[in-house]
C-alpha cells in the first residue's frame, strides 16, 4: 500500500527527473558525439569532411536563408525527431531511427513490401505494408524457384545520384562489401542462409542471382531492409585507403552516394538533417521538394512545435498528450498496436546482474499494470515473453514474475543482499527524448527502493547512449526492440543468440543457440519448429537477461494537411508517398 500511495503522487514523483533531464538536454546540445557533416550525395559536389572541432556545416553564411524557409512554390515537410545520427554506413546502424530514416529515403533496395490499406481497431483506415507480398524496387522483377534460387532482374537505366550506372556486377560488389565489413547487414543475410558474397552471381548486366543454403523466404524479407543498401563502387573507391579498402571510416561519418528518391542536402549535427528530392528518380520525382528533420530531444517541445504549426510531423509524441492532440482538428494522430518490446535490460556479466536471483527479484518488483496505466496511459499491451502477442508462437505461460514486493525482497536476500546490503551502486540509464522511458524509470526506481535497492537514474544523450549500448558497456537500462520480420526465430536470433551483434546483455545459453541454429531455416514439421520456439521462450524467461515492461503502440502525429503516410513494419517513415497541401501548414 505504501508504494501505491507514493506512486499516485505523480507530479512530485516525476518532477525531480524532469528538471535533471532539462539540464542534460541543454548540455547535450552543446556537445559533439554525432558524425561530422557528410558529403552531399553527388560525388562531384561532395565537400571534404570538416575538422571535428569546427564542422563546416555549422558555419553557413549569415545571408543564407534558414533551412526551414521554403522557396516560393516549394513543398517542404518539417519533422521533429528525437535523436541524431549514429553512423551513415547502411551496414552498421542500429539504434538511431533518424539515421535509419535517412538511409531508407536515400537508398533503394532490390525489393520492398507492397503498400495496402488496413483498418485500426477503432475503425480508422490507414496505409501499411503487406509483409507477405514482396515486390520489385531496384529489381523490376524477382522470382524464387523450387530450389530456393532467387533471381533479380534490374530496371534499365538505374543510376546512383552521381550518375554511376547500377549493374548486376555493381550490386554483387555491394554485397561483397557487406560481408567484408560485417555488422548487421551480413548478420541479416547469414540468418537466411546466405553466408558470403559467393552466394551471389552475375548472369548478365541486368540480372543476378542469390542462392541460399536452403529454400526459405526469410532471406527475402531480410533483404528488403535499409541495412542491405548497396554503395556505388566508384564512391567506395574514391575514399578507400590501403588500410581501409571499403572506406568504412569515411562512410561512418559521411553519407555515401545513394540511389533513392531523396538526396542529403545538409546535416548540422545536433540541429537538423535536410533531404532534397531526386528529380531523376526512376518512378518520378517525389511530391515533396525537401524534408527537414529537426533534432528536438525534448518530447514536450516536439508537441508544442506541432501544435503551433512550426513542424508538420513529430515522432515519438508523449503518450499522455495523444488524447488532447486527437481533439485538435488541425492534427492527425495514428496509434497502431505493435509487437515492440519495451524492456528493462541487464548486462548479465556485470554485478549484481550476473546473479540470476537478483534479476528475478527485480522482475517481481516491477509494477507492470501501473506502468501501462501511468506511463503508456492504456496505449500498450502486456508483454510476458520474448515473443510479443501478434508474432507466431508467442507464449506467456512461462512468466512467473507477478508484482510482489515481499517475494522480491526474499529473492534479493537469497542472492546475498538482504535489504540491499552489499549491493554495488546501481545506475539505470535512459535515452533522452522518450518521455515514457523517463516516467517508467522513476516508477521502477521508487519500487526497487522498497526492497532496498537504491537506484540512480542516468539520462544519456541519444548518440552517447547508443554508442555505449552497442559497445555492450551499459549495465542496466531501458530500451526498445521491434523485429522487422514477424517471425519468432528472426526475433530470437537478434536478441538471444550469443553471437548476435545486438546481444547487448551478453546473454549466452548454449541450448538457446543450438535451437536457433537448428530451427531458423527449418523446412521440416512446422509443429516441431513451433515447439522449439516455445522452449526458447521458457529458457529465456527463466534466465531473464531482460524484463519485459510492455508492448507499446506505435504513435505519431502530423498536421492535417499532410497525407500519404504509410506505417511500415520497421516504423521508419518513407517520404516518397507523402504529400503536403495548403492549409494548417507549418510556418
Amino acid at each position: 500500500m505504501a508504494m501505491q500511495s507514493r506512486l499516485d503522487l505523480k507530479k512530485g514523483l516525476f518532477a525531480p527527473l524532469a528538471l535533471l533531464l532539462a539540464l542534460v538536454v541543454i548540455l547535450a546540445s552543446c556537445g559533439g558525439g554525432a558524425p561530422a557533416a557528410p558529403a552531399d550525395a553527388p560525388a562531384e559536389e561532395a565537400a571534404e569532411a570538416p575538422a571535428e572541432d569546427a564542422p563546416a556545416a555549422e558555419e553557413a553564411p549569415a545571408e543564407e536563408a534558414p533551412a526551414e524557409e521554403a522557396a516560393e512554390g516549394e513543398k517542404v515537410l518539417i519533422i521533429a525527431v528525437d535523436g541524431d545520427i549514429d553512423t551513415f554506413d547502411p551496414c552498421c546502424t542500429v539504434g538511431s531511427k533518424p539515421t535509419q530514416t535517412v538511409l531508407q529515403n536515400t537508398f533503394d533496395q532490390l525489393t520492398q513490401y507492397a503498400i495496402v490499406e488496413r483498418t485500426l481497431p477503432d475503425g480508422t483506415p490507414y496505409l501499411t505494408v503487406d509483409t507477405d507480398d514482396i515486390v520489385g524496387m531496384m529489381a523490376e522483377e524477382w522470382s524464387m524457384d523450387e530450389d530456393g534460387l532467387v533471381t533479380f532482374n534490374l530496371r534499365e537505366g538505374l543510376t546512383w545520384h552521381n550518375g554511376e550506372p547500377v549493374t548486376a556486377q555493381s550490386v554483387v560488389d555491394g554485397y561483397n562489401r557487406i560481408f567484408e565489413v560485417g555488422g548487421n547487414a551480413s548478420f541479416l543475410l547469414t540468418m537466411g542462409g546466405v553466408n558470403d558474397a559467393s552466394y551471389f552471381a552475375v548472369v548478365d548486366d541486368l540480372t543476378l542471382t542469390m542462392a541460399p543454403d536452403v529454400p526459405n523466404n526469410l532471406v527475402n524479407m531480410n533483404n528488403v531492409m535499409h541495412n542491405t543498401s548497396i554503395l556505388a563502387p566508384g564512391n567506395i573507391a574514391e575514399y578507400a585507403t590501403d588500410s581501409d579498402p571499403f572506406a568504412t571510416e569515411y562512410f561512418r561519418e559521411n553519407l555515401a552516394v545513394g540511389n533513392g528518391p531523396f538526396l542529403l542536402e545538409e546535416y548540422v549535427p545536433g540541429d537538423r538533417i535536410v533531404l532534397r528530392a531526386n528529380e531523376d528518380y526512376y518512378a518520378g520525382p517525389p511530391a515533396l521538394d525537401r524534408v527537414i528533420m529537426k533534432i528536438v530531444p525534448d518530447a514536450q517541445q516536439r508537441v508544442l512545435l506541432l501544435q503551433s504549426g512550426e513542424v508538420d510531423m513529430i515522432l515519438i509524441p508523449p503518450v499522455q498528450e495523444l488524447d488532447r492532440l486527437q481533439e485538435d482538428a488541425n492534427i492527425n494522430v495514428i496509434s497502431v498496436p505493435s509487437t515492440q518490446n519495451r524492456m528493462l535490460m541487464m548486462n548479465v556479466e556485470m554485478e549484481p546482474f550476473n546473479n540470476q536471483q537478483v534479476r528475478h527479484a527485480i522482475a517481481h518488483a516491477v509494477p507492470y499494470d501501473l506502468l501501462i496505466e501511468q506511463v503508456w496511459f492504456g496505449r500498450a499491451q502486456p508483454l510476458q515473453s520474448p515473443i510479443a502477442n501478434g508474432t507466431p508462437t508467442s507464449d506467456f505461460s512461462f512468466w512467473d514474475y507477478d508484482y510482489d514486493l515481499e517475494r522480491a525482497a526474499e529473492l534479493l536476500a537469497e542472492a546475498g543482499y538482504p535489504d540491499g546490503e552489499g549491493l554495488p551502486p546501481i545506475t539505470l540509464s535512459i535515452r533522452i527524448g522518450t518521455q515514457e522511458d523517463e516516467r517508467a524509470a522513476i516508477i521502477i526506481q521508487d519500487s526497487l527502493s522498497q526492497i532496498g535497492m537504491d537506484v540512480t537514474i542516468e539520462p544519456v544523450a541519444f548518440a552517447a547512449f547508443n554508442e555505449r549500448v552497442q559497445r555492450k558497456e551499459m549495465p542496466f537500462w531501458i530500451d526498445e526492440w521491434i523485429s522487422w520480420v514477424n517471425d519468432p526465430f528472426y526475433h530470437l536470433s537478434w536478441l538471444y543468440r550469443s553471437d548476435s551483434p545486438s546481444g547487448y546483455t551478453r546473454y549466452n545459453n548454449p541450448e538457446v543457440d543450438e535451437l536457433i541454429a537448428t530451427y531458423t531455416l527449418w523446412n521440416g514439421d512446422a509443429a516441431e519448429r513451433e515447439e522449439a520456439s516455445r522452449r526458447i521462450q521458457e529458457l529465456v524467461v527463466e534466465d531473464l537477461p531482460v524484463i519485459y515492461l510492455a508492448a507499446p503502440n506505435f504513435n505519431m502525429a502530423t498536421r492535417s494537411n499532410v497525407s500519404g503516410y504509410v506505417y511500415y513494419n520497421d516504423e521508419l517513415t518513407r517520404f516518397y508517398p507523402m504529400d503536403k497541401s495548403e492549409g494548417a501548414a507549418s510556418r
